[in-house]
Order: structure tokens, then C-alpha cells, then sequence
């Protein structure tokens, strides 16, 4: 085999390699969460109202993180039943945070379905139960867990 196509086989095995391959791959949603932060209702009020005006689940849990800068976001969202949840929890991930301490937060959100009899019609909104939140610093003891202390 000639050495040029040594070099182009063994560069092309080098670009297949994921993005920091020296670390073990780390599935963000696997990742233990030894405690959360309490987010108090006043700091998502804007998001409440939001709701209110019968906007969907993802929508007002995209409300409430805000604008997202990083490199990979990851939203997962489990119904209290498929037809008409009467309930529903997101979770948003957001990992390569443009930040020198915080490598990654969690964002847990639980949501309630509440129906409004209205003169002809009832209508559905959502309320917002309770939200918590958690980091992942990028030092420290222990990197790969979410937590609420602050990253140092």
C-alpha cells in the first residue's frame, strides 16, 4: 500500500472521530442529578402569562430558558397521556455553553393542563407547576453529574 493512501485512510479515521473522543461519549440525559435549584414562579412570570394565553408545553418551556448559546440543545418531553395530556414534564439540556465554569445546565419543567368553560366551549391551558434547574461545571470533583452548587 503507498504511503499516500496510508495518510488518506488514517485522515479520514481521524475525522470520523467524534469531537473530544479522549473523554468517554457522555449522554446528557443519563447523567446523574444529585440536587436542583428551585426556581422561584417571579422569575418566570413573563413565561406564566405565556401559558396563559394557551400557548403549547415546548413553547413556554422554550419561554422560560430563554435564548440558548451553546453547541448542542436536547429537549425531552414526557405526557401524562398521548391523546390530551392533562400533564407534562420537559426537560431541556443545553451542553457547550459559552461559559469558562458552566459546561452544560438542566432545566426541568413541569407543566398542568387546566380546562376553562368558557359560554360555548371549553378551552385548555397550561400552568406552570414547577421549574428547577441544575449545572454541569467543566471543574471540579466530579464533571459529570448536574448539580446546584455554582461551578468554581
Amino acid at each position: 500500500m503507498s504511503s499516500y493512501l496510508k495518510w488518506v485512510i488514517f485522515s479520514a479515521a481521524l475525522l470520523a472521530l467524534p469531537v473530544g473522543a479522549a473523554d468517554p461519549p457522555t449522554r446528557l440525559a443519563e447523567l446523574p442529578v444529585v440536587d436542583s435549584k428551585l426556581v422561584p414562579p417571579e422569575k418566570y412570570e413573563a413565561a406564566s402569562d405565556f401559558a396563559a394565553r394557551g400557548n403549547s408545553p415546548l413553547d413556554i418551556a422554550l419561554k422560560i430558558v430563554g435564548a440558548f448559546k451553546g453547541s448542542t440543545q436536547h429537549i425531552i418531553q414526557v405526557n401524562r397521556s398521548s391523546e390530551t395530556p392533562s400533564a407534562s414534564r420537559i426537560t431541556v439540556l443545553r451542553d457547550g455553553l459559552m461559559d469558562d465554569s458552566v459546561r452544560s445546565e438542566r432545566w426541568d419543567i413541569a407543566l398542568e393542563r387546566w380546562d376553562i368553560a368558557l359560554e360555548r366551549t371549553s378551552e385548555s391551558i397550561w400552568s406552570i407547576k414547577e421549574v428547577r434547574r441544575s449545572w454541569r461545571c467543566w471543574r471540579g470533583e466530579k464533571p459529570n453529574r448536574f448539580a446546584s452548587m455554582l461551578c468554581p
